[in-house]
């Protein structure tokens, strides 16, 4: 009964301690955020797999079970899967067709569409409204529900074909939709998301790594009255047990009300579909639902690291007097060394051009970790020298609060240099990844290339249908709209490729094309973009011939190793209208019918890239928040010490302001500092690997991540500064 009465009364000394001083206030609202940041980190984690057990749940559910020869299941509707794209993104489009009058409906279907009807997802309808996907595929008969979605925001489609263009022989038979787990087809936006692992590793990397370091910055901020009474407690004989119970009464409070309050944060996500600014991405409450009870588990497990990181930093830091704080290491090493960045960062940015191919990547990995590795060193002697001139400005120009914060800096630099530096190499890591996951393939940049050099103005149409169906799509063109037949024979061994341009005189002319018969080499000098742009592609870059016969581009016949395809051409080459072509190719030509520029397809390719892109900067920008807020801490802690040394100069002042410009000059100028350097220097390391053929990191990340420091370098100069007053006002003069 004594030892659990003892047990209370140090937990309630350490509760009623926490709040006792203004670092121990710091203390507690660190260890508050550190608790809270930590479980919506760790509720990220199961977030993240409960979408993708979601997607795969409802992706299962609408897979068609398609019969086997020989099986023996009778067939109850026919199945095609195709593909299209709208503003850039490419979605999946199922073909369906009943064969008995009670075929077991897709999930998220009230009903069968008729003949030339199709059902869009709500996203799908949004995203494509100026491409006029509506009417693309056929009559809209309605919207697919969310059973039918592996996510809210997915883009989906369901067509039944016009009856002119059923090709049953294209069409795979089915007994009905849901099959086992794990036997799903991939089909729908599962295609083109990351795998769970890539997820997860950027939410550990970006996010749960730097709330790991809150909580360690927060459990390490020291007071003075904290470490008296411990010191008190081990005078007295305190045992390690009864010290550790103090730390966790300490420590409990804020750690508990921080999940708490954590949690309360999620509860709108389990009855309301939450979207994610930056991303394309909307959380399903249903997926959240189902994973409510891991939230409970999440939140004790983040309330325990706090606590065991506090206990043990604790017993760690008593072979010290001191409070213990993180420590620059940077000072133990050679003053030679700073000299080594502007050599590694030149080696990084010139080094990979004189490399070969295959040592390009190497050289400029080295030259990365070789700038990142002589950077704090940097920081800290810019640190020294730009306090002197912040001092002597301040001295000059009469601004107190100037002068006492350069001389600080100058005299004390270790806190900055923490805080700038962690600034910078977060902006170094998040450009770094954005780079490498936006980065385009060969064939992605050339298919750039052309769109830039050609546009629309002529569009690769397929596939190839019969004289009747070419006939009525060349009818619903527009007047200033030609088409032409493409013969294309792959080159061989023993033969070059070659490809044939069929198609009237005006046709031939819109290419600015002989109307005879003739035969040249892509590269000759002279000829349309279009022309050149078109052999590009055909020919895979071959060295081929472009044969031209004037001719009929219906009723063709392919011959050996020869395929058919059509080009739409504008003739006063203007752009063609890409909505319209697709949806007369779709209603004459066939149901999965497309009309694209050149490379289109790579280019879509790339564009699932840059959503992937998009999910970097998201994950980035909250790691440079978090990075802002632990080092920022340990820097206000170490500032709020030096406040008590500074108070009798702004009592004696009569001012409060003076404690404001200091705490201004040493936390949010070296915050945003460290934002201007961290991207300056984070874009010219880009620079090796912005090439032709490169995408560059968009400018919008730099000030995503510039603006999300400002910001939280904002909020703790508010907090500093009005720490810093408390100080002062409570102040009075004591003996020696």
């Amino acid at each position: 009964m004594k030892r659990r009465a003892l047990a209370i009364q140090l937990l309630s000394a350490g509760r009623t301690s926490a709040l006792s001083t203004e670092n121990g206030r710091i203390r507690f609202w660190g260890i508050f955020l550190a608790a809270g940041l930590m479980m919506l980190a760790l509720s990220g984690l199961v977030l993240a797999y409960a979408t993708y057990e979601g997607r795969d749940i409802r992706g299962t559910s609408r897979t068609p079970h398609i019969i086997q020869p020989g099986s023996g299941d009778k067939a109850v509707a026919l199945w095609a899967w195709g593909s299209d794209d709208v503003a850039g993104r490419q979605h999946s489009v199922t073909y369906i067709e009943p064969l008995v009058r009670d075929a077991p409906l897709p999930p998220g279907l009230s009903k069968w569409p008729e003949p030339g009807e199709a059902v869009l997802s709500p996203a799908l309808i949004r995203a494509g409204a100026q491409e006029g996907v509506k009417t693309r595929y056929g009559k809209l008969a309605g919207t697919i529900g969310k059973a039918g979605l592996q996510a809210p925001e997915e883009r989906f489609a369901y067509v039944r074909p016009r009856a002119k263009l059923l090709d049953r022989q294209d069409m795979l038979p089915l007994a009905g939709f849901g099959v086992p787990a794990g036997s799903a087809t991939g089909v729908g936006e599962s295609m083109s998301v990351p795998d769970l692992s890539v997820l997860t590793a950027g939410v550990a990397g970006f996010v749960l790594l730097p709330a790991g370091a809150l909580v360690v910055v927060s459990a390490r901020v020291g007071s003075a009255a904290r470490e008296r009474r411990l010191a008190l407690f081990e005078a007295m004989g305190a045992s390690r047990r009864a010290r550790a119970i103090y730390t966790l009464g300490e420590a409990g409070v804020p750690a508990t009300l921080g999940a708490v309050v954590a949690a309360s944060l999620l509860l709108p996500a389990l009855v309301l579909d939450i979207p994610f600014p930056l991303v394309d991405f909307t959380l399903s409450a249903e997926d959240v639902q189902r994973c409510a009870a891991w939230f409970a588990g999440v939140g004790i497990a983040a309330v325990v690291v706090v606590l065991t990181v506090a206990v043990l930093l604790h017993f760690k830091g008593r072979k010290s007097t001191r409070a213990v704080r993180p420590t620059a290491g940077s000072q133990r090493l050679p003053a030679w060394w700073p000299w080594v960045f502007p050599f590694a960062f030149l080696f990084t940015v010139r080094g990979p051009e004189l490399a070969g191919d295959d040592l390009r990547l190497p050289v400029y990995a080295l030259g990365v970790a070789a700038v990142l590795a002589t950077l704090p060193a940097v920081i800290g002697a810019l640190c020294g020298w730009l306090g002197g001139r912040l001092a002597n400005a301040g001295g000059r120009l009469g601004f107190p609060g100037l002068l006492i914060a350069g001389r600080r800096m100058s005299a004390k630099p270790r806190g900055t240099v923490r805080f700038v530096t962690a600034l910078i190499v977060m902006i170094g890591l998040v450009a770094q990844v954005h780079l490498w996951t936006g980065l385009l393939g060969q064939n992605a940049t050339l298919a750039k290339h052309t769109q830039d050099r050609i546009g629309s103005t002529l569009l690769s149409v397929a596939p190839y249908a019969d004289a009747e169906r070419v006939r009525d799509f060349a009818a619903g063109m527009p007047a200033d709209t030609e088409l032409l037949l493409v013969r294309q024979t792959p080159p061989t061994d023993e033969s070059p490729g070659r490809i044939t341009l069929s198609g009237t005189c005006d046709a031939l002319r819109a290419l600015e094309l002989p109307c005879e018969s003739s035969q040249f080499h892509p590269s000759r000098s002279g000829l349309d973009p279009r022309v050149r742009e078109l052999a590009r592609w055909s020919l895979a870059g071959s060295d081929g011939i472009v044969t031209i016969a004037r001719g009929p581009v219906y009723g063709a016949t392919a011959r050996a190793e020869e395929s058919l395809s059509l080009v739409a051409v504008s003739n006063p080459g203007e752009s063609l209208s890409l909505p319209l072509l697709r949806e007369l190719a779709r209603t004459h030509l066939a149901a999965d019918a497309s009309a694209d520029p050149l490379g289109h397809s790579w280019l879509l390719g790339s564009n699932d890239l840059a959503s992937s892109a998009a999910w970097v900067r998201l994950l980035g920008l909250i790691g440079a928040c978090l990075t802002v807020l632990a080092i920022g801490i340990s820097a206000l802690a170490e500032l709020l010490r030096f406040s008590r040394e500074m108070a009798p100069l702004s009592v004696l002042a009569g001012d409060t302001r003076i404690n404001g410009s200091v705490v201004a000059w040493s936390l949010l100028f070296p915050a945003l500092l460290a934002a201007a350097l961290g991207s300056v220097i984070s874009m010219w390391l880009t620079t090796p690997i912005t090439v032709e053929g490169g995408a560059p990191v968009p400018g919008s990340t730099y000030v995503l991540l510039g603006v999300g420091a400002g910001v939280c370098a904002v909020a703790l100069c508010a907090w500093g500064w009005r720490s810093t007053n408390e100080a002062a006002l409570r102040w009075r003069p004591t003996l020696d």
